[in-house]
Order: C-alpha cells, then structure tokens, then sequence
C-alpha cells in the first residue's frame, strides 16, 4: 500500500470515529518491499526499439554500507552532453518506469538510477530510516562521478520524494547541476495537501522528528550552483506552490523555474517542451 493509499484508508476511519491522529514515519511514508524483485528494464528496450536509438545498458550492484545489495542500471546514449545521477520518487522504481531513461537519452545523456533500498530490485533492511537513504544516496553519487566521462558535467536530478535526496546530495559533494521534478518542500507538506480540505478540522498529522527536520528549502538556502526546477500545472501532488517557493528561497544565481502545461506528478519528461528547457540548461553549466 502506498502512503497515498494508507492517507485515504485512514482518513476513512476517521470519518467514521468523528476524528483522529494520523502518524507519519519513515516506515509508513517510505514505500518498502519485503523482497527484492527482479530488475526489468522491458519499458526501456521498447521505447529504445521504438524510436530505432542506440543504448548501452548495464546493470549495477553495490553493497551499502548496511551490508545490503542495491541494484540499478547506468545507461549511455552516443554523443551524451551530461551525466545524470537520478533520485526517483517514492516507489519508483526500474521495473515500474524504465521508460523515463529514454527521455533522459534524449538530451542525449549518461544515466545512473539505483533502485532505493526495500524497493525494486534493491534488497530492504528490517527498518527503513532516512539516515541510511542518504548515505546510500551519496554512495550512488560517487560511483557515478567515479564512472562517469569526466569531460562532461555530472548533475543530480531529483523526482518528487528523489528531489530530498539530489538536493541533500548537492550539499555535500561536488555537482555541477541540479534539477528539481515535481519537488517535495517537506515530508510533512506532502502529507498535509493528500488531506482534502474538509477533512483537516478533524484530522491531525503528526510527523516523526527524523522526517520533519528534512526541509528542502534549508538544502536550497545553501546550496549556490545551476538549479532547474521542472513542474506540472496538473500535478495535484507536489502542486506549483511547491515549487515556487522553493524557487523563491533558492540561493543559486544561475536558476530557472519551467511549468510544464498539462503536466502530472512524474511525467514531465514525457514533454517535448521539458526535454528542450534541459538541454537549455544544460548549455548553461
């Protein structure tokens, strides 16, 4: 059950018990798996075959520092004028949205993606914790920039729940880029807009402290290089507002904010129109 589903099943409950506290922790907003799952990359290899392209794909394992096996994909489109480390949304994982890699090849570009531990073909500790995903997040960064052609940039590109990490990422190593994909502010925004609006008199969402102290906004007040932030006017989940007060508190000079009309959560890089604003980006760094 995703943490979208488990909001709505106990905003149920609450309707029928006149009122309710609703806790938010790692283990319940965190979407986990008990096992990992095979890695299928089926959604990519038809979107490479449709449009005739060439790719290089390889599969990655590397041990955390848990002891756990995190496995993902790094994929190589000819002539790439960026490497992307890709931080994907909550429960997204390869064999679910293999796809999106191709839109990133269309740049053309380099792509690093690690399935996040307890999802996909990532194996899972007994308990989740955001500390750990931020160690992993760092990890996946440096073998990118380990194996990465050194003569191109190497940016991170953060999708919803991925946008904590890229930015995490961005303040303690050295990137040339980050981009921002329907961007989470803070845990506890996310949870407060899934709670429609006549339901908040009688709900309360209460936070636990390792999630209510990651705030994207502190991540961006630091960090001063090329940002560009992609959203969706349909996105109902990581809504515009979002994004543009992320903008507003952002200390990068070099910063762009693009609303991708028609847009949902997740698949701006769908857009032809997205693609093009990257690879203006891009042209930038």
């Amino acid at each position: 059950m995703t943490f979208f589903s488990r909001i709505c099943f106990l905003l149920g409950l609450c309707c029928g018990i006149g009122g309710c506290a609703i806790d938010v922790s790692s283990s319940s907003y965190i979407y986990q798996t008990s096992a990992p799952s095979p890695l299928d990359t089926t959604e990519l290899l038809q979107a490479v075959n449709k449009d005739e392209a060439a790719v290089s794909i390889t599969t990655v394992e590397l041990t955390n520092a848990q002891g756990l096996t995190l496995t993902g994909v790094a994929v190589s489109y000819p002539k790439p004028v960026v490497n992307i480390v890709f931080y994907a949304g909550n429960g997204m994982t390869i064999s679910k949205a293999s796809g999106i890699l191709h839109e990133f090849g269309k740049i053309p570009a380099n792509i690093l993606w690690i399935d996040y531990q307890g999802m996909g073909a990532s194996a899972a500790a007994p308990r989740v914790l955001v500390d750990n995903l931020k160690a992993d997040a760092l990890q996946v960064f440096d073998y990118g920039k380990e194996v990465f052609p050194k003569n191109i940039p190497t940016i991170v590109h953060g999708l919803s729940m991925g946008s904590l990490f890229a930015t995490y990422v961005a303040n303690k190593r050295e990137v040339d880029g980050v981009v921002l994909d329907s961007a989470i502010s803070s845990v506890s925004d996310v949870a407060q807009n899934l709670v429609p609006q006549w339901t908040k008199v009688f709900t309360n969402l209460k936070i636990s402290p390792e999630l209510a102290i990651i705030d994207n906004s502190e991540y961006l007040a630091r960090y001063r290089g090329p940002l560009l932030m992609l959203v969706g006017d349909r996105d109902q989940m990581t809504p515009i507002s979002f994004s543009r007060e992320l903008f507003r508190q952002s200390a990068s000079t070099n910063k762009s904010i693009y609303v991708v009309l028609g847009g949902k959560h997740g698949k701006l890089m769908r857009n032809e129109a997205a693609v093009i604003r990257y690879q203006t980006f891009i042209e930038t760094l």
